[in-house]
């Protein structure tokens, strides 16, 4: 009997030596997993990304810093926005850094609606423009339910995300009276930087009040400038693109849109000046990764 007790002890006491290395093991597989992700997340390539999103007749564009902070420009039309960011963002990220209107239009406020209803935002910035259509009063009434941080652009204010991307607010200047009626010049304008990358994104625009970005403190030879009111002709003038001479042009408008967008003026005065025009029209939401020295280019089509 006591043979037959000895046998069984030895076994159990086989069975939870085998036992504990097993539970050993995997507990040094998480440290070890973990620590390759710290290690990776450290040592691996901090990048930017910004994506021009494909909303058919309208504006907006979606930053993603290397640090995981993010910034969204102007919503576009219609829900659709929803959509396109689900694309960019993880399905556990409801947080929005910073929300930024260049201007009143419903082609670039709407979609901030719906945005505003699905994601915590932090920091809300505005145009000085106002507008009298239930869009923009019903933007307005959800920015005040989101008791986010809200602020009123003007020239010289910079939003620094501290991992090396900066956002330069250029125009309008603190003085800026808006005109009645003109929600275009009053759009909000901005230059990304990071390392020796930057972005131009002036909204509508429009030419005759470009040259304000450069007395703004506008940086020369841009990487990538979004081409002023979706290609209309009045913006993207001469003497700014004479000045930024950027590497890629940007058009973001709508197949076969009502009002002509991009026009052959603006497009050829692009191709002048620009190395590479790309349009969200031919080649879907269009995304930049960059890590401050090397740029790369990601296209939908």
């Amino acid at each position: 009997m006591n043979e037959w007790l000895d046998e069984k002890k030895n076994k159990v006491a086989g069975i939870k030596e085998e036992y504990g290395k097993l539970i050993t093991l995997i507990i040094l597989f998480f440290i070890c997993s973990s620590l390759a992700v710290i290690i990776f997340s450290l040592t691996g390539t901090q990048k930017l990304k910004v994506s021009f999103l494909d909303v058919g007749q309208g504006d907006a564009i979606f930053i993603q810093t290397p640090s995981g902070k993010s910034m969204l420009i102007d919503g576009g039309p219609n829900n659709n926005i929803l959509a396109k960011l689900a694309n960019e963002m993880s399905y556990f990220d409801n947080d929005i850094d910073v929300i930024e209107e260049t201007h009143p239009d419903a082609d670039h406020i709407t979609g901030l609606i719906p945005v505003l209803e699905k994601f915590n935002v932090k920091q809300i910035i505005l145009s000085k423009a106002e507008s009298d259509t239930k869009i923009y009063d019903d933007l307005n009434s959800h920015i005040k339910n989101e008791q986010a941080e809200t602020h009123i652009a003007q020239s010289g204010d910079v939003i620094d995300f501290h991992d090396g991307v900066i956002v330069k607010i250029i125009y309008p200047a603190s003085n800026y009276i808006v005109k009645k009626n003109d929600t275009n010049d009053a759009s909000v304008s901005v230059e990304v930087i990071y390392g020796d990358e930057s972005f131009l994104l002036t909204g509508d625009l429009p030419s005759t009040e470009e040259q304000k970005l450069i007395r703004g403190g506008l940086r020369k030879n841009i990487t990538v400038y979004k081409a002023g009111h979706h290609g209309s002709k009045y913006s993207s003038g001469e003497l700014l693109l004479t000045y930024i001479k950027p590497e890629y042009a940007i058009i973001s408008a709508g197949k076969d849109n009502k009002y002509g967008h991009p026009n052959p003026e603006a497009v050829e005065r692009l191709q002048k000046y620009s190395k590479e025009i790309l349009s969200t029209i031919d080649r879907g939401t269009i995304s930049f990764i960059t890590d401050g020295r090397m740029m790369e280019v990601e296209t939908e089509k």
